[in-house]
């Protein structure tokens, strides 16, 4: 299967301000955040869907012990160049979540499967599956964290453009960055964002185009499928109003 992030994981820091590559991104979202602060430095933590390594970084940096994996080759690989050149001893490998329990040794206070990943997993059955890989790597009393766009809110509102609030600025490059959405009449049909980067150079613009198909999923689709993988719900910062959330979920 051809991997959708081959090309876009070069460019796909962009995404994220100052402050994120920083700080962190989904992981400084309010109750990913409460989590974190609860579990504190020398948890261990697994970042399933680890992107190009800016929270797993962050949560090295901070004193927790971190092992990263993604299903994009891609972004394991640039995350791999990023913790080299952070010197941090963050091991990292190409896994889906359903093969994580036989690929990776061990078990973590903090599974992560952030950054909007799960839409990945279309459909219920091997959502569910990928629920219950995530599940069967918290040992005991640990925690699964799942991160995700308000699909319900996105379809609702059907803005077709949305545009970054800022460009930024880089190596002396500028980029602004906006998603132009094909939203379809029915919620459970196929969702594509084409991802935008704008990069000025002079009076000139250079743009990188990509396009990322999405299968979304409701709140109320989340908790049935977390129930189905054993898993229930411990926290959340879910509002209507909100763009993005986070579910935290514990074994049943």
């Amino acid at each position: 299967m051809a991997d959708p992030y081959h090309g876009l994981a070069a460019d796909y820091d962009w995404i994220f301000d100052d402050s994120e590559l920083a700080g962190g991104a989904a992981i400084s979202q309010p109750a990913t955040a409460r989590l974190l602060q609860r579990i504190g430095p020398g948890g261990d933590v697994l970042d399933a869907a680890c992107g190009t390594g800016i929270d797993a970084a962050v949560l090295a940096r901070r004193g927790f012990s971190v092992r990263a994996a993604d299903g994009s080759q891609a972004m394991v690989e640039v995350a791999a160049t990023r913790f080299r050149r952070e010197g941090l001893a963050i091991a990292v490998q190409r896994c889906l979540w359903a093969d994580l329990p036989a690929a990776i040794d061990g078990r973590f206070d903090v599974v992560l499967c952030t950054g909007n990943a799960l839409v990945h997993a279309a459909g219920r059955d091997t959502m569910v599956r990928a629920l219950t890989g995530l599940r069967r790597m918290a040992r005991p009393g640990g925690h699964v964290v799942i991160d995700s766009r308000n699909w319900e809110k996105l379809h609702a509102e059907r803005r077709i453009v949305q545009m970054m609030n800022r460009a930024r600025m880089c190596g002396g490059r500028r980029c602004v960055v906006l998603y132009a959405w094909e939203v379809p009449d029915r919620f459970d049909q196929e969702h594509i964002a084409h991802l935008v980067f704008l990069f000025e150079d002079g009076d000139r613009v250079e743009p990188h185009e990509y396009r990322l198909s999405f299968r979304p999923f409701t709140f109320r689709d989340l908790h049935e499928r977390l129930k189905l993988a054993g898993l229930r719900e411990a926290d959340t910062d879910y509002g209507e109003a909100a763009d993005r959330y986070a579910v935290i979920a514990v074994a049943t």
